[in-house]
């Protein structure tokens, strides 16, 4: 070798390193890589990358059966074929087996373009090149895992899968380890390859699969939310989540797990999505109810949390404090559709005094709207018993802005009984409204019952009409009281 070859050779390995340093995605894309293709005919093709000069193929049709060791192929169904290509830095080799007639294989052997006899040393590279070929792809794998399975149960499979490195492959075995009976610790044992595997898709894909054997023990459920956690896309977890939810036999405390990974979930989408099905798929008890209501808060869109909110009250043993978190959680909400969408939803309901002054709180410091203020004013004078929250339901209706609709809830409010006491505090209170029109016609709806009240109602009703200025609004309010 001259003297330039061997500056040349030297010059382009430094070349090699230095890509692999400063370009370390190209030397991870060379790694390895794997396409499948099957043809009608029955024939299947796969071609595999390992890296550098470092390849192989493979092409088949009909049945393969493998020897027990992997070592050898001992049987190929009646018109059927197997070849296997390799290429490893320039060395060129290949193996060509097909049944004859009497079903006994026939197997070719060739190094680059010859021939050879299939000795030792065509035994040995097919022998190397099954195990590559078993472990890089689902060829044989019912059978494999059934030999494991039969002879140590599930610990070889487990073993088996941690040497393959294909997350495809390595998702085949564990579902049809799944099929077979595991005790708690194979299936502990099975999500712990599970949460190893680097791909959302297939990690999901196992999860989902059978997920009722997941479900078997405490210890079991509490490892299968574990490896749940660790997937990344939201759309993928959120899918385990729903299988997971769907089955009944978890139990509340198993429920609450799963909340505490819904929290993760970025996406309001995915989140509301899986929100909706654990209220779609059970009853919930007061304490899982909360704090699902607690996690819809972390819900950034309206629209979505407003859908779960509303729906969490719907055949729900919902309790007080429920109802107090739920309210709490649409403190951060700006859209009045929304809020009063959710508030129309919870006054279905009969609510304690501290959650009907949380509510008319919420009217009145994060609604903006006065139709939509006024029609949730009006909702809570139809169905709420408003003994020892009058005022507050009082001060909550000044700070409607508009004369109209402030007007419309005064007259709603005037369906109810009230003693004198509060009907004071209603006839003053209708003060704020400036318009002489507006004020004079909720005067006169109340007249009829002020007429069979006490002198200090009475009075009320004179002092509230002193703000009107127009005489003839005045003068019908007055004669109203004859």
């Amino acid at each position: 070798m001259t003297q330039l070859s061997k500056i040349l050779i030297t010059l382009l390995v430094k070349l090699i390193i230095t890509l692999f340093l400063l370009f370390p995605s190209f030397a991870e894309a060379q790694k390895k890589s794997t396409s499948i293709n099957i043809k009608n005919n029955g024939k299947t093709t796969i071609s595999i990358r390992n890296g550098f000069g470092n390849n192989f193929s493979l092409e088949y049709r009909g049945d393969i059966e493998l020897a027990d060791d992997d070592s050898d192929i001992i049987a190929i169904s009646k018109g059927g074929f197997m070849e296997i290509k390799r290429t490893a830095f320039g060395s060129r080799r290949r193996i060509f087996m097909e049944p004859d007639d009497s079903g006994k294989l026939i197997k070719r052997y060739f190094v680059g373009g010859t021939q050879r006899s299939f000795d030792d040393e065509g035994k040995k590279w097919l022998s190397e090149i099954l195990l590559e070929v078993v472990r890089t792809t689902t060829l044989g794998a019912e059978k494999r895992v059934n030999r494991m399975y039969k002879k140590g149960g599930y610990y070889p499979v487990l073993k088996e899968v941690d040497a393959i490195s294909s997350n495809h492959v390595k998702s085949r075995y564990l579902k049809l380890l799944l099929d077979k009976r595991l005790d708690e610790r194979g299936l502990i044992g099975a999500l712990k390859r599970v949460a190893a595997i680097d791909s959302d898709h297939h990690k999901a894909e196992i999860l989902k699969y059978n997920a009722r054997v997941f479900l078997t023990s405490d210890a079991v459920t509490n490892s299968y939310i574990q490896t749940s956690e660790g997937i990344d896309s939201d759309y993928h977890k959120a899918s385990v989540l729903k299988r997971a939810i769907e089955n009944r036999a978890i139990s509340d405390t198993q429920m609450k797990s799963l909340l505490g990974i819904v929290e993760d979930i970025d996406s309001d989408h995915h989140k509301a999505s899986v929100l909706g099905t654990m209220l779609r798929g059970r009853d919930l008890n007061p304490e899982n109810t909360k704090l699902l209501i607690a996690t819809a808060k972390t819900i950034n869109s309206d629209h979505h949390k407003a859908s779960v909110l509303k729906k969490a009250l719907v055949g729900n043993d919902a309790s007080p404090s429920s109802y107090n978190a739920l309210l709490s959680s649409i403190e951060d909400m700006s859209s009045d559709h929304h809020i009063a969408s959710v508030m129309g939803t919870i006054l279905r309901e009969n609510l304690d005094e501290e959650s009907l002054s949380l509510l008319l709180s919420q009217v009145g410091q994060n609604m903006s709207s006065d139709m939509h203020q006024s029609n949730i004013l009006k909702k809570v004078a139809q169905g709420q018993q408003l003994k020892g929250t009058l005022e507050m339901y009082l001060t909550t209706l000044e700070e409607v802005n508009s004369d109209h609709h402030k007007a419309e809830v005064f007259k709603v409010l005037a369906r109810s009984s009230f003693d004198d006491k509060e009907l004071i505090s209603i006839l003053r209170a209708a003060e704020s409204i400036n318009s002489d029109h507006h004020l004079a016609d909720v005067l006169m709806v109340y007249s009829n019952d002020v007429k069979h009240r006490s002198d200090a109602v009475i009075d009320a009703y004179y002092e509230s009409s002193e703000a009107i200025s127009s005489d003839s609004h005045l003068s019908r309010v007055l004669r109203a009281l004859r």
